[in-house]
């Protein structure tokens, strides 16, 4: 019997959705705190705690084509086609250390953010804490969906260094790409443009000193006197000529060496110079033969034979130069790599060209001396000219070679202006901070309070051990209580105790007197209820006014607080005296007293009477303290059916279990309003 009860209590620990609706309505209030203390907490939070973070958000387009395309060898040889970039590339440059360290160093944010520290004076910050804070809390670079648009945004809680940081970041960020995109014509216009400004500032210098002898000293320029000024004049442009190509050729090694490094996957441009005692000992030829030509020139025409049959031996010596370096970066090429293969040709290329000038250049320096040492013949008057309108008509032929060539390196370059990124919405300062949204932060901290007062709810539900209210006692039961208001009494109950009766003795309200057994009802509760005497009380009256003659059995003693203790027998003449006193019509109680022991209804005597009285009552109620006392126990076998007192906030669940129990329960729910 107890292990079917137990597996309908198990069966009703299922919980539906009516449950949750009265767990919530019986919680309402520790809900309704929750909510308010979490939106109180957010409003807190919003208003003193938080601080204001401003956005500085700008847009940069990306340059239709900038950066080397890899798509083909050729290309790349042949100076390279280009491509969209890849955004996520660009994204990394923004926020690379090279961009961001210029910033710091720029605003001085260093300094900043020592000030800004708690402790400032401990405070040991060092410029790279300070990128990595600018590159991880405050700045951030995303892309647009299917454009070539980045959106840069700097958030800080100074609005007004927050857009210095947006500005700056810009900034450099073009001009690094600007560096990026160069090519060698790139390099070799940056090193024209500034070599102008000092040999310009040369020629002044030596037209001034000219001027100044030509005022001072008389002096007629023989024939050979301006034969050897034009020879010098002619050398030097020939110098000018082949140290702005060296220049240019290193440029292009410097290209090739970063697209080799490229196709590699290597983070950082590697320089690659090949080298072997045959290389070394071919270059010393080539100058050698370079200076023959020269001296050569310096006689002869270029179409005098023996000038061309030093040209020939030296592009022999060309061609067996590029072949060595071709059989030196053969080796380098991984897994017969094509795109390597071709741009390793072109470094080879470039290296024997580069040697090869360097070889003209020493044969041209070597002519130069030898005009030098012509020049010291004359006397020093006529040297003195001569030097002054040799050094004249070098600076001046340097500057003319100069300036046409940085036009012509202007002209080539001039598209590179477009591969550059352009600034499509500038920064401006907010008048509002973008963070913390105060509506959407409220928003949220409501639907978090709701959502926390439900589970504070559920939390207190399954630690509460507490009946709250009927429906509770329902749901664990199984069985639908009779309800009784406070306060107890016969005109605000009758309805309830004729429920009452009704499930204990069915639908037989006739004053006739029964000749079937007495009724043992037993009366106890969950929990000390002191309303459970009241109820008992009541019920012994409105049985008796039914004609049944009804004995009241009081374990508990408190009965002596309901009715006239003088009318009543205490357990122990209860059990010494042959005759029950009457305390009115039909209606008699025995009530424990102070002077019984303890468990005097554990007496044979006790039981003995009691079952006599089976036959002349109709009905025995036997009032125990509560449903786990061992008063509850031992007359639950005695008795035909039992009532169990619930009260909310009294009773609690693992009691009840022993209440749910007890034969032929019936439960009763104080209802406090």
């Amino acid at each position: 019997m107890e292990s079917k009860e137990l597996q309908n209590i198990e069966m009703n620990d299922e919980i539906t959705l009516s449950d949750i609706i009265q767990i919530l309505k019986r919680r309402k209030w520790l809900l309704i705190a929750t909510f308010v203390i979490t939106v109180a907490l957010t409003l807190v939070y919003l208003f003193f705690i938080a601080t204001p973070t401003y956005e500085i958000m700008a847009t940069i387009k990306l340059p239709k084509s900038s950066g080397m395309s890899l798509s083909g060898a050729a290309a790349l040889v042949l100076g390279g086609s280009t491509t969209s970039p890849a955004v996520d590339e660009q994204i990394e440059i923004i926020k690379s250390r090279k961009v961001l360290g210029n910033v710091v160093k720029e605003l001085n944010l260093l300094d900043y953010f020592k000030r800004k520290a708690k402790n400032s004076e401990k405070v040991e910050l060092t410029e790279n804490q300070v990128i990595k804070k600018l590159y991880k809390d405050i700045i951030t670079a995303t892309s647009k969906k299917n454009t070539s648009l980045i959106s840069l945004t700097v958030a800080l809680d100074d609005k007004e260094l927050a857009y210095k940081i947006a500005q700056s970041v810009i900034k450099n960020y073009i001009e690094v790409s600007k560096e990026l995109n160069k090519d060698e014509n790139s390099y070799l216009y940056d090193f024209v443009r500034q070599q102008l400004p000092i040999v310009e500032k040369e020629l002044a210098e030596v037209e001034a000193k000219l001027q100044e002898f030509q005022k001072t000293k008389s002096l007629m320029p023989t024939k050979e006197i301006e034969q050897l000024i034009q020879s010098y004049s002619d050398i030097t442009k020939q110098i000018v000529d082949t140290q702005l190509a060296i220049q240019s050729a290193e440029a292009q090694i410097a290209e090739l060496n970063k697209r080799i490094s490229e196709v590699k996957g290597l983070a950082k441009a590697q320089s690659y110079t090949p080298t072997s005692p045959q290389l070394e000992q071919l270059k010393k030829e080539l100058s050698q033969l370079e200076v023959q030509r020269s001296s050569l020139l310096l006689k002869y025409t270029e179409e005098a034979e023996p000038v061309k049959d030093v040209e020939k031996q030296i592009e022999i010596v060309k061609k067996m130069i590029n072949d060595e370096l071709n059989r030196i970066t053969s080796a380098k090429v991984e897994a017969q790599d094509p795109v390597l293969s071709e741009l390793y040709a072109s470094l080879s290329k470039a290296i024997t060209e580069k040697e090869s000038l360097k070889a003209a250049l020493q044969g041209l320096q070597k002519t130069k001396n030898d005009l030098d040492n012509q020049l010291s013949k004359y006397p020093e008057i006529q040297r003195e000219y001569v030097a002054l309108q040799r050094d004249f008509t070098v600076k001046q032929q340097t500057y003319t070679v100069l300036k046409a060539k940085e036009e012509e390196l202007r002209l080539s370059t001039a598209g590179m202006n477009f591969n550059v990124p352009v600034v499509v919405d500038e920064p401006y300062i907010p008048e509002k901070p973008a963070k913390p949204n105060k509506k959407l932060m409220l928003a949220v901290g409501g639907v978090l309070g709701i959502f926390l007062g439900i589970l504070v709810a559920f939390l207190r539900e399954a630690t509460d051990q507490r009946i709250l209210d009927k429906y509770q006692l329902t749901s664990i039961t199984g069985v639908i209580p009779t309800e009784f208001k406070l306060p107890i009494d016969s005109a605000k109950n009758t309805e309830a105790m004729k429920e009452l009766y009704v499930k204990l003795f069915g639908n037989n309200f006739s004053h006739e007197k029964s000749n079937k057994t007495a009724k043992m009802i037993h009366i106890t509760s969950v929990g000390r209820i002191n309303e459970k005497n009241s109820i008992s009380y009541e019920l012994s009256k409105f049985f008796s006014a039914l004609g049944k003659r009804t004995l009241i059995i009081d374990t508990t003693g408190d009965f002596s607080n309901l009715v006239d203790k003088s009318k009543a027998l205490s357990f122990s003449q209860f059990i010494s005296q042959s005759d029950l006193a009457q305390y009115k019509d039909m209606l008699y109680f025995v009530i424990k007293s102070k002077d019984d022991e303890p468990y005097v209804f554990f007496n044979e005597t006790f039981l003995e009477k009691v079952n006599l009285l089976k036959d002349t009552m109709d009905a025995i109620m036997i009032i125990t303290p509560d449903s786990d006392s061992a008063e509850a126990k031992y007359f639950e076998d005695i008795a035909n059916s039992s009532v169990v007192v619930i009260k909310p906030s009294i009773s609690e669940k693992p009691k009840l279990l022993f209440g749910s129990l007890l034969k032929n329960v019936h439960f009763v729910w104080i209802d406090k309003k």
